[in-house]
């Protein structure tokens, strides 16, 4: 009965051991996740609304938004912005991003993913994934994905493309509408580029 009990014990921690999903691995399942249904749907990247729609289920549900607006903005707008503005902040950097993210895979044809060695310490809350989008028509390109550690599992809060974060990219972008009226400001300009994007959608 005691080996009994032990096993089942031993049984439960291996399950939940490996059900944690490592950073490297959340990076292939999303980019398989994305890539998949373009494979087997060469139309969907003609269609906009669908690509809004596949990269906000496959995509956004593994990024942390709002470790992701907090440092595009910058800590003193983040720490000066009420609750509300955040939450308004958050939604209309989602839609930003969103369109963004699925004008660029909406490029795909048959680009190859290259996954670099991924290398991390066991008790690590921070992780990078680098990988290089190969085009035989084109230079490769490198994208790397930035992780953390959180109550949900590895999510992503940055990526580099070619060296160049998009959270100062953004931040970069955004900067004379924060100077001008701080984050309140910067959800009106986004919200106005939502608007006109969505409109040209439809």
């Amino acid at each position: 009965m005691l080996g009994r009990m032990l096993f089942l014990v031993f049984f439960l921690f291996s399950a939940s051991v490996s059900a944690e999903t490592s950073p490297d691995v959340v990076v292939r399942q999303m980019v398989d996740d994305v890539l998949t249904p373009l494979r087997q749907d060469t139309g969907m990247t003609r269609d906009l609304q669908r690509m809004d729609e596949l990269v906000d289920a496959r995509v956004f549900a593994r990024i942390d938004l709002e470790r992701l607006s907090k440092l595009t903005v910058g800590r003193k707008n983040w720490k000066e912005a009420t609750p509300e503005e955040r939450t308004q902040l958050m939604g209309e950097y989602h839609r930003f991003l969103l369109h963004a993210f699925s004008d660029v895979i909406a490029q795909y044809t048959d680009q190859t993913i290259l996954y670099l060695p991924f290398r991390m310490q066991p008790d690590a809350r921070d992780a990078e994934v680098k990988t290089v989008v190969m085009d035989p028509r084109d230079e490769s390109t490198e994208l790397d994905y930035k992780l953390e550690k959180t109550d949900q599992g590895w999510l992503i809060y940055d990526v580099d493309i070619d060296n160049m974060s998009v959270i100062r990219i953004y931040h970069s972008n955004f900067s004379d509408a924060l100077s001008e009226g701080g984050v309140n400001r910067l959800i009106g300009m986004l919200h106005e580029k939502n608007l006109k994007v969505e409109a040209s959608r439809k």
